[in-house]
């Protein structure tokens, strides 16, 4: 560069050198300008505080106690510092235009001096190097930024979990688009004045006005339906972590429209975590998939005009035959149906990651009937063998005895769905019909043929506007799939039973289940016999085994101990298992997210034997921080569940002591452990316990309306 310098001097004068020293001074000043000023809008967008302003009021102070001068001082400091980063943006606007302003005098005054062939070597020279400080100042800027980003979290009290993402591309996110992304499709952005939509929110509550009958009162809900939301709309204010969450939320949004053409973002098949693929694998997946020609077949037309009309000739026919209702018909009744999208989940867990297939079924046209059929044929599932949760599993195992003989066993299908046999499921549905036509009085032939119009002629999807039908088994997402499942699968348990005791004089002790999961309690020499027994009741419907280790098995989200002739039972969650709930940060009342860390307590609590609560207490303080839950907050949903549990544990234990003693005299010392100043210090103590939770939500109120 001195040589060049040195060329123009001896070539041009010394004038010329200094104008273009000066046109390269000020080319660098502005790139250093532009730099800075996305900086300072990144800063503000993110609500973020540059630290050589922060560290200018570290100095005020203002010696006090009190924590409301404590918080109006913060407060005052971050409004001060907000407008001096405004300030400070216009100025940077000033001075770029400034700098931009001495460029073009000086290049005016190049290209009079300077022939073309110099003019354009010095300009593409200068382009190219602010073009190289340019990238040097933004990956300093960009580290500031990180490191200002990664305080604000901390200062917001927001938790990170890269766990909860699952990247399987080479693309390189940004740390606070996969945060936002690992949050999951339920987490709720918060409203602002840009992102309401009174209209869709006025034609979402006119539907329900319309129920109505007097037109009067509709007009007067229309009248405070709007007044509502001018008022909300006036009164929206978004604190500081929702003011970062939009900033993200923004990024994100442009980040993921950018890379639209080459990635999907979708759930795990389990786990409850985010996935990112390459669009071109997932097709090749999918389309692998639907090869298989003994499951999937492709149609040449979309049958969903044809099917609509047929559902809706047999929901009128069975109206006029009184068989349901107006409302049931207006209910049931399709008018713009369209065909099942189908998609896959990745299953993260296994290799290779395959995906589930599963059809969205919501618009279908016999979604309506299938439900209202669905909730008919619940009558025929046996509550011998299906438990419905945890819960339900301890009340089954509470007086169960064991000995050494005896051995925890796990049943799984494979592939339950897919390998539905449906004509053998209408067979024996259409067995059982006496206890159809005791809920409700419909012909013999028109619920066979309502059976074969929801599980066959329904068997659809469309996949990228190509139509298939699947030839043998039922659709994971439609709705009759479970009942069905739990109809068949029922059969298969009494049929196996009754080889088992009638051919081989096994009992089995006991045997649940949950969908496709089996559990059950046989001897140990005739855990063979029984799988062999269970894979022979059809081709289709094969079973894997998991056997006990260490004396527990896994089931359901508990873990099954079998110690010395008693079973415990202990809360279990996989390894795949991400704990992500409904985040704290999430914008839905807060009713229902303390609602939802209370349940996963008591839950956790309820189920495991006393032995191992002390252990779980700190995954529930580890699971609710990772989901942005207030530690103290943690603390009184367990001292409340313990309490709760303690309470019903003590009034088990009265009602078996009066039982015990019921023709004994009371002695003097258990009056004395009942008296009323004991049971005066429990009440004060379960009062104040609701007084902290009361405090806790008020908190949780204000800080929500801050």
């Amino acid at each position: 560069m001195k040589d060049y310098y040195k060329h123009m001097k001896y070539k041009h004068g010394e004038h010329i050198c200094l104008y273009l020293k000066h046109y390269s001074k000020q080319k660098q000043k502005l790139a250093k300008q532009i730099t800075q000023l996305k900086f300072l809008l990144e800063c503000r967008r993110y609500e973020l505080t540059p630290n050589y302003l922060t560290n200018a009021t570290k100095n005020i102070n203002i010696n006090t106690t009190s924590q409301k001068i404590k918080a109006k001082v913060e407060k005052t400091k971050r409004m001060f510092l907000k407008k001096i980063l405004n300030l400070e943006i216009t100025q940077t606007n000033m001075n770029i235009k400034a700098t931009r302003d001495h460029i073009n005098y000086a290049e005016r005054k190049l290209v009079r001096i300077l022939n073309e062939t110099e003019f354009n070597s010095t300009i593409s020279h200068q382009n190219f190097l602010s073009q190289r400080i340019t990238k040097e100042r933004e990956s300093i800027q960009t580290a500031k930024l990180e490191r200002l980003k990664h305080k604000q979290l901390q200062f917001l009290g927001i938790c990170v979990n890269s766990e909860w993402f699952i990247n399987k591309t080479n693309i390189d996110f940004p740390e606070e688009v996969k945060w936002l992304l690992s949050l999951g499709r339920k987490f709720a952005l918060p409203t602002t004045k840009t992102t309401l939509d009174p209209i869709k929110m006025i034609a979402e509550m006119e539907q329900i006005i319309q129920q109505i009958e007097d037109e009067r009162d509709k007009e007067i809900e229309r009248s405070k339906l709007s007044n509502r939301i001018m008022q909300f709309r006036r009164n929206i204010k978004n604190n500081t972590a929702e003011k970062f969450i939009v900033a993200v939320f923004n990024k994100t949004k442009a980040f993921l429209q950018k890379h639209k053409h080459e990635i999907i973002v979708t759930d795990s098949d389990k786990g409850n975590k985010t996935v990112v693929i390459y669009k071109k694998d997932y097709r090749e997946k999918m389309n692998e998939l639907l090869k298989d020609k003994n499951t999937y077949r492709k149609l040449r037309n979309d049958p969903t005009n044809t099917l609509q009309k047929k559902n809706n000739n047999i929901v009128n026919q069975l109206y006029k035959n009184k068989i349901i209702s107006w409302r049931e018909k207006q209910l049931l009744t399709c008018s713009a149906a369209t065909a099942p999208r189908l998609y896959g989940l990745p299953k993260i867990h296994k290799p290779n990651i395959p995906l589930r297939p599963i059809a969205s079924s919501l618009h279908v046209p016999c979604y309506g009937l299938s439900k209202f059929i669905g909730t008919i044929l619940s009558s025929l599932t046996s509550e011998e063998y299906n438990i419905k949760n945890a819960f339900r599993l301890k009340d089954r195992l509470q007086n169960i005895c064991i000995d050494e003989e005896k051995l925890l066993v796990s049943f799984d299908v494979v592939s339950l769905f897919t390998n539905i046999p449906t004509n053998l499921a209408i067979q024996l549905i259409m067995r059982k019909f006496d206890k159809i036509q005791q809920k409700i009085h419909i012909p013999r032939s028109t619920f066979h043929n309502i059976l074969i119009f929801c599980l066959k002629d329904n068997n659809y999807f469309m996949y990228e506007n190509h139509i298939y039908t699947q030839t043998f088994g039922m659709p994971m997402g439609n709705p009759l799939s479970p009942t069905i499942a739990d109809i068949i699968m029922d059969d298969l348990l009494d049929k196996t039973l009754t080889e088992l005791k009638g051919l081989h004089n096994i009992k089995i002790k006991l045997i649940v289940k949950y969908v496709d999961d089996v559990f059950a309690i046989v001897r140990r020499n005739d855990v063979e016999i029984i799988l062999k027994t269970l894979n022979k009741y059809h081709e289709k419907l094969q079973f894997t085994m998991e056997t006990e280790r260490n004396l527990s098995i896994p089931f359901l989200d508990v873990r099954i101990h079998g110690e010395k002739e008693k079973i415990l039972l202990n809360w279990y969650s996989k390894p795949i298992s991400s704990g992500r709930i409904i985040n704290f940060l999430s914008a839905q009342p807060l009713k229902y997210k303390i609602n939802t860390a209370r349940n996963l307590v008591t839950k956790i609590l309820t189920i495991s034997h006393q032995r191992f609560r002390h252990e779980h207490v700190g995954k529930i303080h580890e699971i609710l921080k990772r989901n942005n839950y207030p530690i103290h907050m943690t603390k009184n949903l367990i001292e409340q569940a313990l309490m709760k549990i303690n309470k019903q544990h003590n009034n088990t234990s009265a009602v078996a002591n009066t039982e015990t003693k019921q023709f004994c005299h009371i002695c003097p010392q258990i009056d004395r452990q009942t008296s009323p100043n004991d049971k005066e210090k429990q009440a004060k103590h379960n009062s104040s316990i609701q007084v902290k939770l009361h405090f806790v939500n008020d908190i949780y109120k204000n800080k929500k309306s801050d």
